[in-house]
């Protein structure tokens, strides 16, 4: 089983991680990065997928039911795979509908279990709803990266609040709303400096809005995308051995999906 600390992964100075973000049902690029994973994955290294799994959000097949049947198994089986809440997952959980290009992304994903499922779909969306209610909401790093589905949350004061975050429950929780809704427009460079200090950290990854691979956001965070981009498809192996001070060090540490 995994050992988190509440809602956050805690990692050592040992090894290297691969973070990934944002699959959104794209079967075909989820078995490239697990083909990936396969071939890095050992005791030491470690992978992060960093929530939104799930919803295809127009631009692909569907194919989120495979994604998660995956994800779920390759989480209970290793202890070196970790899985983040994103907003998608939260939906689900909160029961709040999210639509994209005017379609309920919600009802698209139960329409999914039904024909995977036929009538056995209600017991399976109640058993990804309790998986997603195990998962994190953050991974901190022992040389002070922090990776989140998105964010940051300007209202964290401190790092147990981020260890108790769903204490307060998934709907109508400002703290975890904004780390996994917040983009650029919703914080200040002081907003992030601010947090990256309470969490005790130099530089937040994070995935969520779609960009052409990576973005350097000032000079300590980056906004990653690995499937559902505006272009090119990024992620991070990243060396948990380095020291990083500022996104420039981990900028070196991006690869890109051929």
């Amino acid at each position: 089983m995994h050992d988190y600390r509440g809602k956050l992964v805690e990692l050592p100075k040992k090894g290297k991680l691969l973070v990934i973000t944002d699959i959104h049902g794209n079967l075909k690029d989820y078995e490239k990065f697990m083909d990936i994973w396969d071939k890095f994955s050992n005791n030491d290294n470690h992978l992060v997928l960093t929530g939104d799994f799930i919803h295809a959000m127009g631009k692909e097949k569907d194919r989120s039911v495979e994604v998660l049947e995956s994800v779920k198994s390759r989480w209970e089986k290793s202890d070196n795979f970790h899985v983040l809440l994103g907003n998608h997952e939260w939906a689900t959980v909160s029961q709040t509908c999210i639509y994209k290009s005017g379609v309920n992304q919600n009802l698209n994903f139960e329409n999914l279990l039904y024909e995977h499922f036929g009538d056995k779909c209600k017991g399976k969306l109640e058993e990804y709803m309790k998986f997603f209610k195990k998962l994190p909401i953050a991974v901190k790093t022992d040389n002070k990266v922090f990776i989140s589905h998105a964010g940051p949350s300007r209202d964290i004061n401190s790092l147990d609040e981020i260890i108790n975050i769903t204490a307060d429950g998934y709907l109508g929780n400002a703290k975890l709303f904004q780390i996994l809704w917040n983009r650029s427009s919703d914080y200040t460079q002081k907003d992030l400096e601010s947090f990256l200090k309470v969490v005790g950290c130099k530089v937040l990854i994070v995935g969520h809005t779609p960009v052409d691979g990576v973005k350097l956001v000032g000079e300590n965070q980056l906004i990653v995308s690995s499937s559902y981009s505006k272009g090119k498809k990024a992620y991070v192996e990243l060396d948990l051995e380095k020291e990083i001070k500022k996104g420039k060090d981990v900028i070196k540490m991006v690869k890109y999906l051929s």
